[in-house]
């Protein structure tokens, strides 16, 4: 696996909320254009909190509201009925509430899906993934199997919850460390900020780093805080993610298996009342990330682009990101063929609004507005 070279950016925000540009005004079908000579197309609105998207293979669209609701969106219309049977003990509150999805490598012939979430145990809750099969009319689930169990918490945040595949066909799943427990992010025998690896049918692949002894077997990498954005980026055979820093310090870094990410040992960042989490931002034993943004922007969900008309971004990567002083805004980042993180680019900042994910299919890229009354837009280029 290649390692990518130290990019360090500091990026002052220029199209957050205290622009001096006006927002731009609603065209007569809702879309909205942008400075950055992109347009967003509605296609489904009013959604509460929609959080992660999957793109089926015939067009159609997957949404998980964090209230708890499968969502589906087809020929550009919502469904105004909800899939039917899904896990009944999911923990709606603070950040928790349905989270994740991501489609098996065969999907086309199993109609597999899985679904991360937080799971309500009685006074205590953890994230959870299920799999399960999508019936053919795309109307409801069955065969729902809980297949994997991270480390439980008394508290409703940092559930990290994002899910992607290696090409052996193992599952990578993102563990926030549950805000307060951030300590057991250094302790590899706990699940708090943590990627996990595991097999789709929930076994334990034995060539995990600590499959043989001194830390949790399904523990891939550890040192995280709270990992909302996961891609596998086929062409350079990277693992990329990136995580929340605290008030500062949101990180991008290529994963490595049985590396330290640093959380909280090291950090960028601070905490939110201004206090200092710890002097160090370098530690030996600990990986630099690749890209930092200091102030935050809040990353959120995370695409490898391969749309059809959008060639010259093809192998780079689109960040959601949702506020913090300098959010609001798509950030792409140019990816060589070799791995090779390069610049930065920041979009639709002058749209000013959040976004919780992004999507990149062969025929479209969708974005999911971050607010209550979220929307489902499609990007285009301005003509």
């Amino acid at each position: 696996m290649l390692r990518s070279s130290l990019s360090i950016i500091a990026l002052v925000s220029l199209t957050a909320c205290g622009s001096q540009t006006a927002t731009p005004e609603p065209e007569a079908d809702g879309s909205l254009i942008s400075q950055s000579g992109l347009k967003l197309v509605p296609v489904a609105e009013e959604l509460e909190f929609p959080w992660g998207l999957a793109g089926l293979p015939n067009g159609d669209l997957l949404v998980t509201e964090r209230e708890g609701r499968l969502r589906l969106i087809r020929d550009d219309v919502l469904v105004d009925a909800p899939l039917t049977v899904w896990p009944d003990d999911i923990l709606v509150a603070g950040q928790g509430g349905l989270l994740g999805i991501a489609l098996d490598p065969d999907f086309e012939s199993n109609r597999t899906l899985y679904l991360s979430y937080s799971k309500d145990m009685d006074g205590t809750n953890t994230t959870a993934v299920v799999s399960a099969t999508l019936n053919d009319d795309a109307s409801g689930l069955t065969d729902v199997t809980e297949i994997f169990l991270g480390e439980t918490r008394e508290t409703t945040f940092h559930y990290g919850s994002r899910m992607a595949f290696l090409p052996d066909g193992s599952m990578i799943i993102t563990l926030g460390d549950g805000y307060r427990y951030m300590e057991d992010s250094q302790d590899p025998s706990l699940l708090h900020g943590k990627i996990a690896r595991i097999m789709p049918d929930g076994t334990v692949p034995s060539d995990n780093p600590f499959s043989d002894g001194g830390g949790n077997p399904s523990v891939w990498s550890y040192g995280h805080r709270n990992v909302q954005g996961l891609v596998y980026h086929s062409a350079s055979g990277q693992l990329i993610a990136h995580e929340h820093g605290p008030k500062g310090g949101d990180e991008l870094n290529v994963i490595e298996p049985g590396k330290n990410y640093g959380w909280p040992a090291i950090t960028y960042g601070i905490n939110y009342d201004g206090t200092i989490i710890t002097d160090e931002t370098e530690a030996a034993g600990m990986e630099q990330p690749d890209v930092k943004w200091v102030p935050s922007i809040a990353p959120s969900g995370m695409t490898v682009v391969e749309t059809a008309g959008f060639e010259d971004w093809s192998g780079d990567l689109l960040i959601g990101a949702m506020n913090g002083p300098a959010g609001q805004k798509i950030v792409r980042v140019d990816i060589a063929e070799d791995g090779t993180i390069g610049d930065t680019e920041d979009l639709l900042g002058d749209l000013e609004t959040g976004y919780r994910d992004v999507i990149s299919t062969p025929d479209a890229i969708y974005v999911a507005t971050n607010p209550l009354d979220g929307t489902i837009y499609r990007v285009e280029k301005v003509s």
